[in-house]
């Protein structure tokens, strides 16, 4: 399986059984931020919007069947000119797409370094119109990545992944968010794979009750 289809496959299992939940707080505000999946997303997280002189499905909601059909490859994206990035182009489809694959795993990590909301924040860096960016590293690499959320509908607490990208050059931020809980439901099943050691399960449940 080569990196796009391992990339689709993974996105795939996420949409079908995966999502999180976020308790961050920015000047004592607690914000409930839920990540979901849809295939749909998938299009735009790893990039290929970038790669215009290939043919690729306008249709997003299309574009992972079309790359499990063996349809897209690498070697088929190779052929785009703009799918190796240069060393410091923020853009680099192939570094992206090879990252993406490990999507779960930046974030399940401990190693999450930040959460950012990038609204009047005067060096967030950032041209994507997204509400949050999340930076992320794994305990045994050393790169950083950068993924973008945003909500899928006005005062929703659904989000999705809109953008992704690995640090090169750019660092990008906003104002801090501090994460007090991050917890995994996979399948139904929830699991909490972070608290804050100041955050109590009433608070849990009261914030939660709130946003409904």
């Amino acid at each position: 399986m080569n990196k796009i289809q391992e990339c689709a496959s993974n996105f795939r299992e996420l949409a079908n059984t995966t999502s999180y939940i976020f308790h961050t707080s920015l000047k004592g505000k607690i914000s409930v931020i839920e990540i979901d999946f849809e295939e749909g997303d998938f299009h735009h997280a790893v990039g290929l919007q970038y790669l215009t002189d290939i043919e690729i499905p306008r249709n997003t909601k299309k574009t992972i069947s079309w790359i499990l059909d063996n349809s897209i490859s690498d070697e088929y994206l190779s052929l785009s000119c703009f799918y190796k990035g240069k060393p410091n182009d923020e853009k680099d489809v192939e570094l992206r797409i090879s990252e993406f694959r490990y999507i779960e795993e930046y974030l399940d990590s401990n190693n999450i370094v930040y959460i950012y909301s990038p609204h009047n924040a005067p060096k967030n860096n950032s041209l994507i119109p997204c509400d949050y960016i999340i930076e992320s590293k794994l305990p045994n690499k050393n790169t950083t990545v950068y993924i973008f959320i945003k909500r899928r509908q006005t005062n929703s607490n659904s989000f999705r992944i809109i953008s992704f990208g690995v640090k090169k050059r750019v660092s990008y931020g906003g104002i801090y968010t501090y994460v007090m809980l991050k917890d995994k439901i996979v399948n139904a099943v929830r699991k909490t794979l972070f608290k804050h050691k100041k955050y109590t399960n009433e608070q849990v449940m009261i914030n939660e009750e709130q946003v409904r």
